[in-house]
């Protein structure tokens, strides 16, 4: 794939990634997404050169026009970071000569799906919090991926659905047999959407990644005493990487399992 796409879907995820990050903060503050975008300390209306990803943070030095306080580090880090997704989607999922409409509608629900999900991270890190708009999102528009990948042929669809049904499933019995601990209320709907994204048999890779990685994280975070063992470490914030490292790379470590078992 040419320079110049990649850089255009880079462009186009960094303008997503602003989106997402005001979203994502609006949602947290009970807000609408739609309205013209303000300062959070001063509220100055935020004029078009104070919103371009990236380029305004580093030119305004990370610091309000106005009232020179700073803005927070997570609009460049998700604005680069969704810009960086989208060309490396694009990279890796785009056919370079095939560009049939159902081709190009999958990429499209991948996209959205992949916004969605970034925006759950956000919410999830930042306060424990999933919210139904983005499940929602998250969710059909997994299904249309799936869907337009597999050339509205059911026969095909139903073990991913089924393999995502499973996963909702067994998150929503490990959240009630640790009496609501282990798992929040979003984590069931998110495993769904998340299984659906990637497809069976790669929903075992991206669930295997998930618990390694929060597993991890939990066992640092307990031995450093920054958290209790009956403390409740948000879970999306490991699930949406793992889903992101299973697109990528789930085939391999797949392929990598089944011949360690001499499959």
């Amino acid at each position: 794939m040419s320079t110049i796409v990649l850089v255009f879907y880079f462009i186009i995820g960094t303008a997503v990634g602003s989106f997402l990050n005001v979203w994502s903060r609006r949602l947290l503050r009970g807000q609408f997404p739609t309205g013209r975008s303000r300062c959070e300390h001063c509220k100055h209306v935020l004029g078009f050169f104070d919103l371009i990803p990236l380029l305004s943070f580093a030119a305004l030095r990370g610091r309000c026009r106005y009232c020179k306080k700073p803005f927070s580090w997570q609009y460049p880090i998700v604005e680069a970071g969704t810009g960086l997704l989208f060309a490396a989607l694009a990279s890796s999922q785009l056919p370079t000569t095939d560009y049939r409409l159902l081709i190009i509608l999958a990429f499209i629900s991948l996209l959205v799906a992949s916004s969605a999900l970034i925006a759950i991270f956000i919410t999830d890190i930042s306060a424990q919090a999933i919210f139904d708009q983005t499940l929602w999102i998250a969710g059909v528009a997994a299904f249309f991926y799936r869907l337009f990948l597999k050339e509205f042929n059911l026969n095909e669809l139903l073990p991913d659905l089924f393999t995502a049904f499973l996963v909702f499933l067994f998150f929503l019995s490990v959240r009630l047999i640790t009496k609501k601990k282990g798992l929040g209320e979003g984590d069931p709907p998110l495993g769904f959407a998340a299984a659906l994204l990637v497809g069976f048999p790669y929903a075992l890779v991206e669930l295997f990644l998930a618990f390694v990685g929060g597993g991890a994280a939990a066992t640092v975070l307990v031995l450093s005493g920054k958290n209790k063992l009956k403390d409740r470490i948000a879970f999306g914030p490991f699930l949406v990487p793992a889903v992101f490292a299973t697109i990528f790379f789930g085939e391999q470590i797949w392929n990598w399992y089944l011949g360690v078992l001499g499959l």
